[in-house]
């Protein structure tokens, strides 16, 4: 194989790799802390089951990088994430999902390459 080929499939690599990362790092949005915030509850009176106050719900893993924007969602979404606050993600939280989860891809990819070249041998 050329140099050239090599350096495009490890290229190629990288490309689907960071893409995958991308993904999983969007897919991470599902993951929401607290879990269950339905409604929000004020300072005045003391937060009960499935509610949260305002900026408390934070969404992604392992970095949280969206949380309940104040004054950014409906009132039908105050206390809780939705697809309105994703206008306000935090980008460098985003960028350090993106390669936790691509470190994490690569090194079960090297781990894939050792157990299968194992057992050819």
């Amino acid at each position: 194989m050329t140099s050239r080929n090599l350096l495009a499939r490890k290229g190629i690599k990288i490309t689907l790799i960071i893409l995958m990362s991308v993904g999983l790092t969007i897919a991470s949005l599902r993951y929401k802390q607290p879990a269950h915030c339905k409604t929000i509850c004020t300072d005045a009176q003391s937060c009960q089951i499935g509610q949260c106050m305002f900026g408390e719900q934070k969404a992604g893993f392992p970095l949280p990088f969206v949380q309940d924007a104040e004054g950014g969602s409906p009132t039908s979404g105050w206390g809780r994430v939705g697809p309105e606050d994703y206008f306000y993600a935090d980008l460098g939280a985003f960028a350090l999902n993106v390669a936790f989860y691509s470190l994490t891809l690569w090194l079960f990819q090297r781990l894939l390459k050792g157990l299968f070249s194992s057992f050819q041998a």
